[in-house]
């Protein structure tokens, strides 16, 4: 039966089991002697639903009993007939109710038994009787349906995505050891073939920085409206992964290509935006300086490596000052620099402005931070004209920045 007939089967408001007993019923398929079977077994079935989901005793447990069992028959016959009429007619003529309510409550726990997301991880899930309580309410066959579809692309994608971790040199163990997304481990994968470096393993996010650095120094010609021609070669990857690989291909060309070619956006941004698309397995780098050089070559040749707080400081003092920043500054340059601030003022904008576009993605917010902190007491103390002598404004750059003192003669 098509898509569309099965829609059609299904556009009646009532129960399907109800449907297909009228149907069976007119076309002469359910005689009067098998209604009365169903008349028997059906109080009995109610009674063991209501006492497994909650009180045989209770009136609203045993009337919510009664859509349970209708709704897990009429479950069974849409899915066994695909909506058929006639095919489950013959289903309700030839079985009991009770197979057939039973029949469905093994779709549902089928149904349980799959992915609800496509992680690699191990899946935690709660009872199957709740998951079956909430199921066999739904009125709906349509709902069951639909969710099929996704848990049984889950499933697909999980078996997709250790596949293509394997052709990356990554181990099950490795990819179940945490909730890595299938999808992100597949998108690596045909990454690294557009690269042409299938050996890359995503370790870190200097690799991938560097994987992107390459991609943009290739001749990728991209296309106007996101179009790309960057065909991955797709005839190793096993059939039944190929609709995904090139669905996933494509969201590579359309979504994240034209961002890797885009000259005007710099690696540590780019980076920012799109590792959570990607597996890399460790996120976090124990040693920033080698990143920092990679993907923010301004912070780096400022910076020259300095990663302290008075350092820094310092630094963004300078810009915002308007002069050469420097990470740190002799004494005599300092009181230089505080007169300056008093004639001149200073505009701490700009030290924000330079962080945003210069500092690495990732600290640019802990380093604002820092920033702003420091200026809330700044003022006081770099323009208290009463401090003629400078002494306060120096032990408060002192305590905060980076200071170098004369040396005592």
């Amino acid at each position: 039966m098509s898509d569309k007939q099965f829609d059609i089967a299904l556009i009646d408001d009532r129960p399907f089991f109800e449907t297909v007993l009228r149907y069976g019923v007119k076309q002469g398929i359910i005689d009067s002697a098998k209604l009365a079977a169903i008349n028997l077994e059906a109080p009995k079935g109610v009674v063991q639903i209501a006492d497994a989901f909650g009180s045989k005793y209770l009136r609203p447990e045993i009337e919510a009993a009664r859509k349970r069992i209708v709704n897990l028959a009429s479950l069974f016959l849409v899915q066994t007939s695909q909506g058929d009429l006639e095919a489950a007619a013959k289903f309700v003529r030839d079985n009991t109710f009770l197979t057939l309510s039973r029949g469905g409550s093994g779709l549902i726990k089928a149904l349980f038994a799959m992915p609800e997301y496509a992680l690699l991880g191990r899946e935690e899930k709660g009872r199957v009787e709740d998951f079956l309580e909430f199921w066999s309410l739904k009125e709906k066959p349509s709902e069951y349906r639909k969710a099929l579809e996704q848990r049984q692309t889950n499933a697909l994608e999980i078996e997709a995505g250790f596949w293509f971790g394997s052709s990356l040199g990554l181990s099950r163990a490795l990819l179940e050891d945490d909730d890595v997304e299938a999808v992100s481990v597949i998108r690596s994968a045909m990454l690294a073939q557009l690269a042409g470096q299938q050996e890359i393993t995503f370790s870190n996010q200097i690799e991938f920085a560097t994987l992107l650095e390459s991609i943009r120094a290739k001749p990728i010609k991209v296309a106007r409206r996101g179009k790309a021609k960057a065909d991955v070669p797709l005839a190793d990857i096993p059939e039944k992964y190929r609709a995904i690989a090139e669905r996933i291909q494509q969201e590579i060309i359309t979504q994240d290509l034209p961002k890797i070619k885009d000259i005007s956006a710099s690696l540590d941004k780019l980076v920012y935006e799109l590792k959570e698309r990607y597996f890399i397995r460790d996120h976090e780098v124990e040693d920033t300086s080698d990143y920092d050089a990679l993907v923010s070559k301004e912070w780096t040749k400022v910076t020259k490596g300095k990663t302290d707080i008075d350092s820094l400081l310092t630094m963004f003092l300078c810009i915002s000052v308007g002069v050469a920043p420097k990470t740190s500054l002799p004494e005599k340059t300092a009181k230089t620099l505080v007169k300056k601030i008093r004639e001149q003022g200073f505009q701490p904008a700009l030290a924000i402005a330079w962080i945003e576009n210069c500092a690495p993605h990732e600290k640019q917010e802990g380093l604002l931070d820092d920033w702003n902190s420091f200026l809330e007491e700044a003022d006081a103390y770099l323009l208290d004209d009463w401090d003629t002598s400078f002494s306060g404004a120096l032990r408060f750059l002192s305590d905060n920045c980076h200071i170098e003192r004369a040396a005592k003669k």
